[in-house]
């Protein structure tokens, strides 16, 4: 279930969540890099400020966790307990199979962890269905097929729209799993609202029949996720499904007018349709919404040690502050494919002293008209304007970390939107369906698999 047990259905919770969202998208309803250029911080009430002002990391983490000291003000307690009654009751399911991949596999810790993590809940549901088939979609370099297979014994078809992909994936089987050769296989194919007819022909192709199978997908990856839930409904032969939904922000816009987003695939049910329109939900859950839907949990936040805090927060900053001057200059800051450099020395100027001298590396800005009237990173003027708004900033690097540690406190309702109109949608068309929390949140920000069955309870 997404579905607190405070709330009786499922259109009482997203009027909470609506309202609540809506009171308090400030902290939310706009880019990380344009908090100055949206003055975010002068919408922290007064009495949160002076709270702050004295937080040290350790109160911070606890505050990020909902737990508040004595001298904590009144509306700040009452955020934090919204915040708590909106979150989602969503089942934990074990952590991994206990399998161990080869130390020569090429996998990293988080993709091992992911494939150990969601292997286990696919057998489940295989096991409860009766099937020995399935379907990968997105396949990638056939780690997850080829694990369900030498570990579970399933027969698996994967679809991935990269060649260089399947030739990997058909390497990694001739090296680690050639026991998987004729119970494993590769096609090359881009998932799109029209492949249930390719599909079905692959399938009975590979199997020899339509049989039935359940359909898999590890990173379901924007509105492919939804496309895949549009096939399950399609394919009459797919009993199950278990997907990971991620990067909800890049779903597609369908148009936006004025401060107004509309997306193709949010929401989908009709119950946060309609309370989309009355919340008037288009100017507030808009693609920074989506973005945090996907982002650090508190449980990451938390984490964090006090140098990993302050580094962060002075990251943050310079690009905000990069994000203001620019826009006072009217432009548009592009980051090239060298990524900035991090904050690596003790003191603050020094800092800020070595991002702006790698700046020239890492970013660019744009504008319109002729390329020559494009001020440089490195003009004079540029690098003066942004030494003075970092004398004028630095004393907020604090606030950053607050801000986005009110951020993670509330990343859980955002997800559970998204997820439950999910949920709600399958359930509307005669599904069975739940979510679990299969990764650590430590390790992926990849948590949660989105369940489904057809038919009756077996």
């Amino acid at each position: 279930m997404t579905l607190p047990s405070s709330y009786k259905t499922t259109s009482e919770y997203f009027k909470d969540s609506l309202e609540f969202l809506k009171t308090y998208q400030w902290l939310y309803n706009c880019s990380n890099t344009d908090i100055l250029v949206r003055n975010t911080f002068e919408n922290f009430p007064s009495e949160w400020l002076d709270y702050f002002q004295n937080l040290t990391d350790e109160d911070l983490n606890k505050l990020s966790l909902k737990y508040v000291e004595v001298d904590c003000p009144t509306s700040l307690k009452q955020f934090l307990e919204k915040v708590e009654r909106l979150q989602p009751n969503i089942t934990v399911a074990q952590e991994n199979d206990g399998y161990a991949f080869p130390h020569n596999s090429g996998l990293t810790e988080k993709k091992a962890h992911e494939i150990l993590a969601m292997a286990p809940i696919v057998h489940e549901l295989c096991k409860t269905n009766g099937l020995d088939f399935i379907i990968d979609v997105g396949s990638g370099l056939g780690y997850l097929s080829h694990h369900l297979n030498e570990r579970y014994h399933y027969r698996v078809l994967g679809l991935e729209c990269s060649k260089d992909h399947i030739a990997l994936a058909y390497k990694n089987q001739e090296k680690f799993h050639p026991q998987s050769k004729g119970e494993v296989m590769f096609i090359e194919h881009l998932i799109n609202e029209d492949s249930a007819e390719v599909i079905s022909r692959i399938a009975e192709q590979f199997i020899g029949s339509k049989k039935s199978c359940c359909i898999i997908g590890l990173h379901a990856c924007a509105d492919l996720s939804i496309t895949i839930l549009d096939l399950f409904e399609k394919l009459d032969f797919a009993s199950c499904l278990a997907i990971m939904p991620c990067c909800y922000h890049r779903i597609k816009l369908r148009g936006e007018d004025g401060d107004k987003e509309y997306f193709r695939n949010f929401p989908l049910s009709e119950v946060l349709i309609d309370l989309f329109e009355e919340y008037e939900a288009h100017t507030f859950l808009k693609r920074p919404f989506l973005r945090l839907a996907c982002q650090q949990s508190k449980g990451s936040f938390v984490a964090m040690t006090e140098e990993e805090h302050n580094r962060h927060a002075r990251n943050f900053m310079f690009r905000a502050i990069l994000q203001e001057v620019a826009a006072q200059e009217n432009c548009r800051v592009t980051r090239l494919k060298r990524k900035s450099s991090k904050s690596r020395h003790p003191d603050p100027d020094e800092d800020f002293a070595a991002y702006l001298t790698d700046l020239e590396h890492s970013h660019r800005l744009e504008r319109d008209g002729p390329e020559k009237d494009h001020p440089h990173v490195n003009d004079e003027r540029f690098r003066r304007k942004m030494l003075e708004k970092w004398q004028e900033q630095k004393g907020n690097c604090r606030l950053v970390e607050v801000l986005t540690g009110m951020q993670a406190s509330i990343q859980g309702v955002c997800e559970n939107v998204v997820l439950l109109d999910r949920v709600e949608h399958l359930r509307r068309k005669g599904f069975r369906c739940r979510v679990e929390k299969v990764t650590n949140d430590l390790v992926s920000p990849r948590c949660h698999a989105l369940i489904a069955s057809k038919g009756d309870e077996p």
